[in-house]
């Protein structure tokens, strides 16, 4: 979810950057956050402004979002509430309706995000914005999903695809679609739309895109049982992921590669491949990772 609300997060901050000296506090507010900057005080700087100017709807976004990426789901949901309610323009209503169901997706009320992204989806219609459509359309899909509904997430997904507009939107299009077919245990499909995925994700997205598209093509293929086109793709990303010096994601390549073969019956080839992995994880300290090995060097001992 976090590529697709990229793209709203950036037009706040191009709200925020065109906003006169009494917001300056709203603009750290957001630099802060996008940063990863300490979030109390990103909160705190929202607050300050809004000691001032209660009516700030840009400063209660920021608050609304500093309090959701610190757990605090409900003063979030409030805060992003009154940033809805202050909204004049469709653009804001836009985000902050979007915005409102992230939090709620987050808090896994699916129902209540859902009903936040079809409103922002009506007025994003409305508005003839073609890319607000698809990532509403894609929210919307990723909620279904969450909420056990793959079949109408595969239809939400569809109609996001039909309005991308470039490779890297087709590329994340492809790869949703891909993940619930695979779900849906239509195998051919999964590694029909995932392989192309990875193709255009080779050819215009940047490392971290390509190499979780790679991996994400050997679990689908795993998933299907297609054991030997999992180990030729994961084979030939690792070749070229090993040059870049990648370590984390090597690693992660490795470890699909090992659980692939630990599938075939092929022990002793899996052992290498999770030790090797280890290796590489503990050089990057990739601690879930680490934990994934070890369940899985822990099944192939119980066997």
């Amino acid at each position: 979810m976090k590529h697709a609300l990229l793209l709203i997060f950036i037009s706040l901050a191009t709200c925020s950057a065109i906003a006169d000296d009494a917001t300056a506090s709203v603009q750290t507010c957001d630099q802060a956050l996008e940063g990863g900057a300490n979030l109390a005080n990103a909160a705190a700087l929202a607050e300050t402004r809004l000691r001032t100017a209660p009516d700030d709807r840009e400063a209660w976004l920021c608050l609304g979002r500093v309090r959701g990426e610190l757990g605090e789901h409900n003063t979030a949901l409030a805060a992003l509430k009154t940033a809805e309610k202050l909204s004049k323009t469709p653009f804001e209503r836009i985000v902050a309706l979007t915005t409102l169901g992230n939090e709620y997706q987050t808090g896994k009320a699916y129902a209540l995000a859902i009903d936040n992204y079809q409103q922002s989806l009506s007025i994003a219609r409305e508005q003839k914005s073609a890319r607000m459509q698809r990532i509403n359309l894609n929210l919307i899909g990723e909620s279904m999903q969450e909420e056990g509904n793959t079949t109408g997430a595969l239809e939400q997904y569809q109609q996001g695809m039909k309005l991308a507009a470039n490779d890297n939107e087709r590329a994340d299009s492809d790869a949703r679609v891909a993940a619930a077919h695979s779900l849906l245990g239509n195998h051919d499909k999964a590694i029909e739309y995932q392989l192309k995925a990875m193709l255009l994700q080779e050819r215009v997205g940047d490392l971290d895109h390509y190499a979780n598209a790679n991996i994400e093509l050997g679990r689908i293929c795993l998933v299907a049982r297609q054991y030997a086109d999992a180990e030729k793709w994961l084979n030939k990303f690792l070749v070229s992921i090993a040059e870049s010096g990648a370590f984390y994601w090597e690693a992660q390549g490795r470890y699909m590669l090992g659980t692939v073969k630990a599938a075939r019956g092929n022990d002793a080839e899996a052992k290498e491949q999770f030790q090797q992995s280890q290796a590489l994880a503990e050089k990057v300290g990739a601690q879930q990772l680490l934990k994934d090995i070890s369940e899985a060097a822990a099944i192939m001992k119980s066997k």
